[in-house]
């Protein structure tokens, strides 16, 4: 049974999730431009690709993840052309307001999907679960019920962080009421996604 120590492990997750990078902007450009509710879903699809590699850690399955290198690349490059694409359409979409915004399962399902891409592919979330989480974790030592309750304090640490982000974009959204300024939010959230794009692609 390994010795580890849950707050600290809670505190460098929540540190590390919250950190700029591809993830959290692309959360913070979702939520002020189309609202908490799809940033949520974009949110958890991203901590649902963290726990892939805290996973593969957690089995000592560090080389698979690294065997995988040629396709995330491509992966890479896909998701952030497609990341460009979503920012110029929202450069160049009309403002909308917080009622007007349209939630549906497949908008959820996407937001879930492109959070999901985004952390896959993201080499921080690669080098912090296979390289600095075993600083915090005798991954060789922990049994199965210490295995389940990493996983859980993981997943909340880490997910607490973007959903921060979320209240912040929410907040900024809800003070951008007109229309002048909802344009240049659109503008300057449409530059957000591409610029994460563009990040994904010069990971290469």
């Amino acid at each position: 049974m390994a010795d580890i120590n849950f707050t600290a492990l809670a505190l460098a997750s929540f540190i590390f999730r919250i950190s700029p990078g591809p993830g959290i902007v692309a959360v913070l450009a979702t939520s002020v431009s189309r609202g908490a509710i799809i940033a949520s879903a974009m949110s958890v699809g991203a901590v649902c690709g963290d726990m892939i590699y805290l996973l593969l850690a957690m089995v000592s399955l560090a080389s698979i993840a690294q065997g995988i290198d040629e396709i995330m690349l491509v992966v890479r490059v896909l998701g952030g052309c497609y990341l460009g694409w979503i920012g110029y359409r929202q450069m160049i979409s009309p403002p909308l307001n917080a009622a007007m915004t349209p939630v549906s399962g497949r908008s959820l399902g996407i937001a879930w999907g492109t959070g999901f891409m985004i952390s896959l592919t993201n080499p921080k979330v690669i080098v912090f679960y296979l390289s600095f989480l075993p600083l915090f974790i005798d991954l060789g030592a922990i049994d199965f019920q210490q295995g389940i309750k990493v996983v859980v304090v993981m997943y909340f640490s880490v997910l607490a962080g973007p959903m921060v982000v979320v209240a912040i974009g929410k907040k900024a959204r809800d003070v951008a009421t007109g229309e002048v300024s909802g344009r240049w939010l659109n503008r300057i959230t449409g530059l957000m996604m591409i610029a994460v794009g563009v990040a994904l692609i010069a990971m290469i």
